[in-house]
């Protein structure tokens, strides 16, 4: 069984998403107001602006006056037009896995809102260093990004002052110092905004435990209530009818010459005890719990990590004692994949290949610095050598395998 693809979580917008929408709309109004603006009128004090005059100032001289405005005003825009594109194909690159590109694409978006510098640029990278990095680290990105802004504001005071042969202008200066303020804020926000939605995902994941738990603790509880009613019909039904039976023998005997209908009678208690011991019989032996209806549970509600369910029906139901086992080891491989991996798609299979019951989750997270076998993992072994199975890791790339074998003699268990 696996997830239907009309299920509603499978068209969910993703997180990347939003930020791309909110760059990539930025990033259009500030194209948008260079344009609105026009040639002659579009302000070229600032890094890109200076750096196409430097450039188009010596092929167009001589050139008449609207030749050389339109000339900047071309070179301007399609400069700031591969900047505003290269900003976004940064922040994709930094909201998307695998998570070895994020500095890398920080730095480069770094490098790009430096060059622009637009204030709402800056504080979606703000945000971005809040969301994106642990938080001593997120600071100091934050620091370097406020220094070489304000870095550049003073090039651009004096570039001004030198240009204009005039004091520079300071304060001037201290008022784009002070706005530059406002990525703190930003800042701080990212994290707030960060912190509830772990909240949300603890508490999701949690909320999936539950109902997994709650749908295994069910069918142990039904199998317990069949257990009960077996117990009851082998000590009421089942002792009355062998008196019964007892009664039509004696009675019988004392007939001297047995009638057919007390024959009759005798062959159908007879056969109604068979009937009742068997069914008792079968109810104790067929105790099996349904660990696929649990597993669907857990999968279904899993937060922000869009899993795919495939049941082997053969593997589906086990002994209470092998049930609870697997399902505590996929809960863990999960839970693993949810803190550790930073993956964006899960499989779990729940298989039976003759030999005995293969269950397999798999990310396609990474993991930079190797695996380490905590307690997570040892009580996983420990609880699958109770009953002579074992569990090994296979490693991707990216992603890793973590499967867990129980053998028939461990399902029967």
């Amino acid at each position: 069984m696996s997830r239907s693809p009309t299920d509603p979580r499978t068209w969910r917008i993703a997180p990347w998403t939003i930020a791309t929408a909110t760059a990539a709309l930025f990033a259009f109004l500030h194209i948008a107001a260079i344009l609105a603006a026009g040639p002659g009128q579009t302000p070229l004090h600032n890094p890109i602006g200076l750096a196409v005059v430097t450039a188009v100032a010596p092929l167009t001289h001589g050139a008449p006056e609207s030749t050389r405005i339109m000339a900047l005003f071309q070179v301007y825009t399609v400069a700031k037009l591969l900047a505003v594109l290269a900003m976004t194909a940064a922040v994709v690159a930094a909201c998307r896995p695998p998570a070895r590109r994020r500095r890398l694409a920080l730095a480069l978006q770094l490098a790009c809102v430096t060059v622009l510098d637009a204030l709402p640029l800056h504080l979606v990278l703000a945000v971005q260093l809040a969301m994106l990095l642990p938080w001593r680290a997120g600071l100091a990105w934050l620091a370097a990004q406020y220094a070489l802004g304000v870095l550049v504001d003073i090039a651009l005071v004096l570039d001004m002052a030198s240009r204009e042969h005039a004091p520079p202008q300071w304060q001037l200066l201290a008022y784009l110092t002070a706005e530059r303020t406002v990525l703190a804020a930003a800042f701080l926000m990212g994290r707030l905004v960060q912190r509830e939605h772990r909240m949300r995902e603890t508490l999701a994941h949690a909320h999936a435990q539950v109902l997994a738990t709650q749908a295994l603790l069910g069918e142990t509880v039904r199998g317990a209530e069949r257990q009960r009613i077996a117990r009851d019909l082998h000590d009421s039904i089942g002792h009355h009818l062998t008196a019964l039976n007892l009664h039509l023998d004696l009675a019988a005997r004392q007939a001297g010459t047995p009638t057919p209908a007390l024959a009759t009678a005798r062959a159908v208690s007879a056969d109604l005890l068979a009937q009742v011991r068997n069914v008792v019989s079968h109810t104790r032996h067929d105790q099996s719990i349904d660990l696929g209806a649990a597993l669907h549970a857990l999968c279904s509600a899993l937060p922000t990590l869009p899993a795919t369910l495939h049941i082997d029906p053969a593997a589906a139901r086990h002994p209470a004692p092998v049930a609870h086992a697997l399902y505590c080891c996929i809960q863990e491989a999960v839970t693993n994949a949810l803190r550790h991996a930073q993956a964006s798609r899960l499989t779990v299979e729940l298989l039976h290949d003759g030999t005995g019951t293969v269950a397999r989750v798999t990310d396609d997270g990474q993991r930079g610095r190797g695996i380490v076998e905590g307690n997570g993992l040892r009580g996983m072994r420990e609880r699958l050598a109770e009953l002579g199975g074992a569990l090994r890791l296979e490693a991707g790339a990216p992603g890793l395998a973590v499967v867990m074998t129980v053998p028939v003699d461990g399902s029967a268990a």
